[in-house]
């Protein structure tokens, strides 16, 4: 397996870890909704706040993607094959991913400003179940002024999600295993 395949194979593995909040071995539509709660919770935001309404929609959104792209709209479950396979490329992430991670980004940008602030970015990826020294690596190499853009922030979700490229700024996140 060349190493950006191996990397790939271990970021997907890890997204999946994350997501499986009951730790079951799959997906269920509750997970997206834990992920969403548990970054709201951690941000201090109110469930019922417009930020935290979109961050659910766009949860839901990203499952109804895996679900309706692995075929498992009848059972509501999806395995890790089922998620490897149906690992989004750019045009899915677009209609399925996109919005979760512009809710996320908006969610963090607590102040509306553009920018996320080093505290909230950490609050959020850890609240996600990133460990928090990749996080700092992370927040490192995407801020500039001591701050992420939103927009870089997106871009960089998508990035993860997306490209197989080992040499991503999303990579940092994904324990090293090869």
């Amino acid at each position: 397996m060349c190493e950006d395949a191996a990397f790939h194979l271990a970021r997907l593995q890890a997204r999946f870890s994350l997501l499986d909040a009951a730790k079951t071995g799959h997906l269920r539509p509750e997970d997206f909704d834990r992920l969403a709660e548990r970054v709201s919770n951690a941000l201090g935001v109110e469930h019922d706040s417009d930020k935290a309404r979109a961050l659910v929609d766009g949860c839901r959104t990203y499952w109804k993607g895996l679900a309706d792209t692995s075929g498992s709209e009848q059972d509501s479950v999806v395995t890790f094959e089922q998620f490897a396979a149906a690992a989004p490329d750019a045009d899915h992430f677009d209609v399925y991913g996109q919005p979760y991670a512009n809710a996320l980004a908006a969610l963090a940008d607590r102040d509306d400003d553009g920018f996320i602030e080093p505290a909230d970015f950490l609050a959020c990826l850890t609240a996600i179940g990133f460990g928090l020294p990749q996080v700092k690596q992370l927040f490192a190499r995407l801020s500039r002024n001591g701050r992420i853009a939103t927009g870089d922030w997106q871009t960089a979700i998508k990035d993860y999600y997306v490209n197989a490229s080992a040499d991503t700024p999303g990579q940092l996140l994904t324990p090293r295993t090869i």
